[in-house]
């Protein structure tokens, strides 16, 4: 170093921020410790662990929605097939569909009003109002799916048509 008038001269204090090529400052190194990588691939690891969780978990959505979704369908179709062909009547009957989906349905009658009366009744079923004409027999129809592991789906209607004891006029 060298004096100048009060103070450093120019040179020497420009040669100290910046060293000679060669001569190393390791205040001026650059770049990352290996502490820091280290830390930056565990929180990669981490973020990578939890999105592909929440992937899998999507995937595992996705199927069991689609699989309720064929059970709903074949449901439907079950309850909208009953009385097309013939009279509906109190039984029981089960089977399975094409793609291992297995299905129970119960029809029955409700209770009918009293012989001899032409008007509506009224019924309590289960929390509801149910009115009932004269004439009409009206059927519940319950049907179960079971479909995945062990998953079953319920539904269930019910179904009016003319009483068989008056017949066709």
């Amino acid at each position: 170093m060298t004096w100048g008038s009060g103070g450093f001269s120019h040179r020497a204090a420009r040669g100290a921020a910046h060293p000679h090529p060669g001569s190393v400052n390791p205040a001026r190194w650059q770049g990352f410790t290996l502490i820091e990588v280290l830390a930056a691939i565990a929180l990669l690891a981490i973020t990578f662990a939890v999105a592909l969780g929440a992937l899998g978990k999507s995937a595992q959505n996705a199927s069991r929605s689609a699989q309720l979704d064929a059970a709903v369908e074949r449901a439907q179709t079950l309850l909208a097939e009953q009385g097309l062909v013939g009279p509906l009547k109190d039984e029981a009957t089960s089977g399975s569909f094409g793609d291992g989906m297995h299905w129970t349905l119960k029809i029955h009658r409700l209770p009918q009003p009293a012989r001899g009366t032409q008007a509506a009744v009224s019924l309590q079923r289960g929390g509801a109002l149910v009115v009932q004409a004269a004439g009409i027999d009206l059927y519940q129809l319950d049907v179960a799916v079971h479909y995945g592991a062990g998953r079953t789906l319920r539904l269930a209607t019910q179904r009016a048509q003319a009483s068989a004891s008056t017949g066709a006029r």
